[in-house]
Formats: C-alpha cells, structure tokens, sequence
C-alpha cells in the first residue's frame, strides 16, 4: 500500500510540473526584457514571486502528511 501511494504522489508531482514548467518557459522572454526596464522591474519581479509560490505549493503539496 505504501508503495502505490509513493507512486501516485510521483504522477500527481510530474503531471503538476509539466504546467509549472510551460509557464516558467513562457515568462522567459519577459524576464530577460522587463528588468532593464525601470517602469517594469516591479513587475519582473512580481512574475519572480509568482513563480517561486507555485513552485514551493507543488513541492510542499508532494510532501507526505
């Protein structure tokens, strides 16, 4: 039983992380233009935070309770 939970809590982690990480690919262009610029380095930065909450909630939910 202990193995098939580890490997359901495996799948949900990878199929959570496919969309993490088409997001991550798609803030790219968008992190390496906005920063040099000084009206939008805020917003580079609240990209940054978004991406680092949503990656700490996957991993922390992969957790076993």
């Amino acid at each position: 039983m202990r193995t098939l939970r580890w490997a359901q809590r495996a799948l949900i982690v990878l199929v959570a992380t496919l969309p993490l990480l088409l997001v991550t690919l798609a803030f790219v262009p968008a992190l390496l233009v906005l920063p040099f610029r000084r009206e939008r380095a805020a917003h580079a930065q609240a990209m940054v935070r978004q991406l680092s909450a949503w990656t700490r909630a996957l991993l922390l939910s992969s957790r076993e309770r």
